[in-house]
């Protein structure tokens, strides 16, 4: 047998060796752990127990505990939450790039847009409009609010000042323009305090009103109904042209108060102006080779044919009204954009004669206005009008009768001029520029003021008879009508060239 004390058969018994001695292999003898050795004889307590998992290490499920791959590993990531935006039905191990679902408008157009919903949910809001109910557009429809789309109306109360208007005949003025369709007397104002300025509020929409191109609401003041109407100059400040109409402007930004104006004028009637219309008139009968004058002066930076004169009736007395400042102003007339001017006698009493930094010297014509004026028409070259034979014609002025001295007036006649002059019934009245006289109706004294000296009156009753005659009565004279059974009389007044008639009623 074995005698080897140390080999796994060990006889003790034996007395001869017969080789068979077997060495003691050490190791886990259990059929069913998982480090059973077949080989070994000799069970050293090592055995280990099957531990199943997964042991791939990229796997959500890896576990370094076990030791043996029971094929459970799993490796497709993702969001395993159902409830999230980005759920993955085939994921098997969630890597936290779950999104919850924010639910909102995505629509960036729409005014309820939420930049942080993933989610559509139809609450998208696109109908845009104003909201405000106190604005003139109020949208009810709207679902989203534009305050840039809403208009509002504002109350513009309008004044007219017509302090010491005496030639103007109306009973109640009105203010006509684009906001109520020139409607004519829908637009009434009153004067409830007496003082002659009249006054209307009238609720308008914001901005500039509907007319392209037009910087502001148009409208002009009127009187009865359109029975007479503003006339208005192009250029002045509160004034707009287009389409050859001329009306005031307005851009209504608040409730407003307007500052009063008077008729036909950007300020109120007694207000200073910093420029006034002047209507400057050119008499062409004694020049030639010309097409159109113009008007070249300091004014206008001697512009050449900026300022072109026109002859409407064609009697070559050419007209332009302008804006022109208080300053004093040089000028001259041109024709052609230069390519003739006037060559103006320094000794004229209209001129004025300068010298430049370099010696040269201009005589031009000057000019100093302190009210709108019409200036008097004078000949190419001169300073008073051509002496071409005019017929006398006269025209109802403030309910007399004037010789405009052009021989345009609308009666041949100046009895009948007087004949078909409206009676007046104003206490004052301007015959002209220069000449005022009052009362009418008379009781007693009449008064004639002039700032020209007068040459002579005369006064007739109805049957034209010379009743009364004064020379040279000069600036100021009264007179007594009381002694006198006539009821209507016709006063005279001769001043240098012109003449002027004036009817004027007895009181009873």
């Amino acid at each position: 047998g074995c005698t080897d004390s140390t080999a796994f058969n060990y006889n003790p018994l034996a007395l001869c060796d017969d080789d068979s001695c077997i060495p003691f292999i050490f190791g886990c003898l259990d059929s069913t752990a998982f480090n059973y050795n077949p080989l070994a004889n000799t069970d050293d307590s090592s055995c280990i127990a099957y531990i199943y998992g997964c042991l791939d290490s990229l796997a959500c499920n890896y576990d370094p505990m076990c030791n043996f791959d029971d094929g459970s590993c799993l490796l497709v990531f993702g969001c395993t939450d159902t409830t999230a935006l980005n759920f993955n039905p085939l994921a098997e191990c969630d890597d936290s790039s779950c999104i919850a679902s924010l639910y909102g408008c995505t629509d960036s157009l729409a005014c309820n847009y939420n930049v942080f919903a993933n989610v559509d949910d139809s609450s998208c809001y696109n109908l845009f409009g104003c909201l405000d109910s106190l604005a003139y557009n109020y949208d009810s429809l709207a679902n989203c609010n534009d305050s840039s789309l809403c208009l509002y109306e504002y109350n513009v109360t309008f004044q007219l000042d017509l302090r010491g208007q005496t030639t103007i005949n109306y009973t109640t003025p009105e203010v006509n323009g684009v906001f109520n369709s020139w409607c004519g007397n829908c637009a009434q104002m009153t004067d409830l305090n007496n003082d002659s300025i009249w006054e209307i509020t009238i609720p308008i929409l914001e901005g500039i009103g509907p007319v392209i191109g037009a910087p502001g609401y148009e409208y002009k003041f009127s009187a009865d109904n359109w029975n007479i109407q503003e006339t208005l100059f192009s250029g002045d400040l509160c004034t707009y042209t287009a389409f050859g109409f001329t009306n005031r402007y307005l851009h209504v930004t608040k409730d407003t108060v307007l500052d009063p104006v008077c008729w036909g004028s950007c300020v109120d009637c007694y207000a200073p102006q910093s420029a006034y219309n002047v209507t400057f008139r050119l008499d062409m009968n004694n020049a030639t080779n010309f097409t159109i004058p113009e008007i070249n002066g300091e004014f206008n930076n001697w512009c050449g044919n900026c300022w072109q004169m026109n002859d409407i009736d064609g009697d070559n007395i050419w007209e332009f009204t302008t804006l022109v400042d208080t300053s004093l102003q040089e000028f001259k007339f041109s024709a052609d954009n230069w390519s003739i001017q006037e060559n103006l006698d320094s000794t004229l009493f209209c001129v004025k004669t300068t010298i430049d930094s370099l010696g040269a010297v201009f005589v031009n014509r000057y000019l100093h206005v302190y009210s709108d004026t019409v200036l008097d028409i004078v000949c190419w070259n001169e300073c008073d009008s051509c002496n071409i034979d005019i017929i006398p014609s006269w025209d109802c002025v403030a309910d007399g009768c004037y010789d405009p001295g052009t021989g345009s007036g609308q009666f041949s006649d100046s009895l009948v001029c007087i004949l078909n002059c409206n009676l007046n019934n104003t206490e004052y009245t301007l015959l002209s520029d220069q000449v005022l006289i009052y009362p009418n109706p008379v009781n007693d004294f009449v008064t004639i003021e002039s700032t020209e000296d007068i040459d002579k009156i005369k006064v007739y009753n109805v049957i034209g008879e010379v009743i009364l005659e004064k020379e040279n009565p000069k600036f100021l004279t009264n007179f007594s009508l009381s002694n006198y059974s006539s009821n209507i009389f016709l006063i005279e007044i001769n001043s240098g060239n012109q003449v002027l008639h004036y009817k004027i009623l007895k009181a009873k």
